[in-house]
């Protein structure tokens, strides 16, 4: 089993591969490289050439094992609307795993792979067919990714949270039977779970039970969470996930629980960051590593700025 050692200045070793201290998360999309349309903003391009020189940590998009048509369609100007900003750096978005699946995306991740960015992928499992068709596809999967990745295929992040997908809650058991058939076949890979503030401590404690060995708190927060009794511009479509600075104390609060729970678990804490003064917040609550997504859209020069602090 690949060992892991945290570092005091942050930042998480996996044997030969270091996750930095501040992880770039789904903003720079399934390549993990930078994503259309975004790519045409100058203060986005800026902030993913800082990313590349810097060697900062990025986790990509999340891609389902075969393609995947949700709410947000880029071809569809009229699906925009489910990625909508808040005020004060938030956004609120349905986007829905919108994805070509793990076969394209993995290409994808490979070329940024070997023109200098470090990627992490993302895969979330669906479990609508069945545990055991979700079991075999996350182990094909990975075959795909040890296939076309090869050296860079040391980590991947599943990701069990979306806001928008099938409920998080209901999948609890299945999503355990899933981390233990995969850590089975492939104990070599380390296994990062992202997980939602509507996950119960002893959830997280079953995961690392399991065979996942970084945290990764949290994903976007439901809308209903952060603004109870408001209907959601979103309503239509479930409410949608909010994250930046709406969701930064909510966000908080359940990753300091969450160290408190899991003392010596690799943490990387995150959503809601939109200043520098919220990633100190975050390390100063025992994070390893901290994440940054909605602030890299709103706001990319305060992302740079935080990534220049700590890389």
């Amino acid at each position: 089993m690949t060992e892991i050692n945290t570092n005091s200045d942050g930042g998480i070793e996996i044997g030969e591969f270091r996750i930095s201290p501040i992880v770039v998360s789904t903003i720079l999309g399934h390549s993990g490289a930078g994503m259309f349309p975004l790519t045409l903003l100058p203060g986005y391009r800026r902030f993913r050439k800082v990313v590349h020189i810097k060697g900062v940590t990025v986790i990509a998009k999340s891609a389902t094992f075969r393609p995947h048509k949700g709410n947000y369609r880029l071809s569809r100007p009229w699906t925009w609307r489910y990625i909508q900003p808040l005020g004060k750096g938030s956004m609120v978005n349905a986007y829905g795993l919108t994805n070509d699946g793990v076969r394209v995306h993995a290409e994808e991740i490979a070329r940024a792979c070997e023109s200098g960015f470090q990627v992490i992928p993302s895969y979330y499992p669906q479990f609508s067919r069945g545990l055991d068709q979700a079991i075999q596809d996350a182990l094909q999967a990975f075959e795909v990714y040890k296939r076309v990745l090869v050296r860079f295929f040391l980590a991947l992040e599943f990701c069990f949270s979306c806001p928008n997908a099938e409920s998080i809650r209901e999948n609890m058991a299945n999503i355990l039977a899933l981390i233990r058939a995969v850590r089975e076949k492939y104990p070599e890979i380390v296994l990062i779970g992202k997980i939602s503030v509507v996950h119960p401590f002893s959830f997280v404690q079953d995961l690392i039970g399991a065979g996942v060995r970084v945290i990764h708190g949290v994903n976007s927060i439901p809308w209903n969470i952060i603004f109870p009794g408001i209907p959601s511009p979103l309503a239509k479509v479930g409410g949608g996930g909010v994250s930046g600075d709406d969701a930064f104390a909510r966000a908080l609060d359940y990753n300091t629980e969450l160290r408190q729970r899991i003392p010596g678990v690799p943490l990387i804490m995150g959503c809601g960051v939109t200043l520098l003064c919220d990633a100190r917040q975050y390390f100063g609550v025992g994070a390893n590593c901290v994440s940054v997504c909605t602030v890299c859209r709103r706001n990319p020069d305060v992302a740079m700025r935080i990534i220049n602090e700590y890389a």
